[in-house]
């Protein structure tokens, strides 16, 4: 089996429930060179999440279903998924929504491509290496 490690493209999970906003991030990310997961819903984000392994994950604060803050609260019970950094989008006020969010990093909508590339590739570099990661329960 050939390890890919090297030359893999990262993987991020998007999650946005508005769909022009979701396709249009995904491009971007996509272009910039990640390997991109959409879902529109923290049930799916779930799902995708401990099927993918993503290095990243984007979540909108605000989802249908549930809150983004569950959304990453939920991901993060799963050992192996613990030390994958989350990236927070939303459209609420500044002030209060950094304060709830902190220390996550957050993007506040509108934002630009550059702005959305810069976060995420910022965020994989946070990310601690395989070696230093907790080691998934057997």
């Amino acid at each position: 089996m050939e390890d890919h490690r090297e030359t893999a493209q990262p993987k991020v999970l998007l999650v946005e429930d508005d769909d022009d906003l979701r396709v249009a991030m995904a491009g971007c990310l996509a272009g910039a060179g990640f390997d991109v997961t959409l879902v529109a819903t923290g049930a799916d984000a779930v799902r995708a999440a401990l099927r993918d392994h993503p290095q990243v994950m984007v979540i909108d604060v605000m989802l249908p279903d549930s809150g983004g803050l569950g959304v990453a609260e939920a991901l993060h019970r799963y050992p192996e998924l613990e030390q994958v950094p989350v990236l927070f989008t939303t459209g609420l006020a500044a002030p209060a929504v950094k304060a709830l969010l902190a220390p996550a990093p957050v993007l506040f909508k509108p934002f630009g491509r550059r702005q959305l590339v810069s976060a995420v590739r910022s965020a994989v570099q946070r990310r601690p290496p395989a070696s230093q990661a907790p080691a998934a329960a057997p």
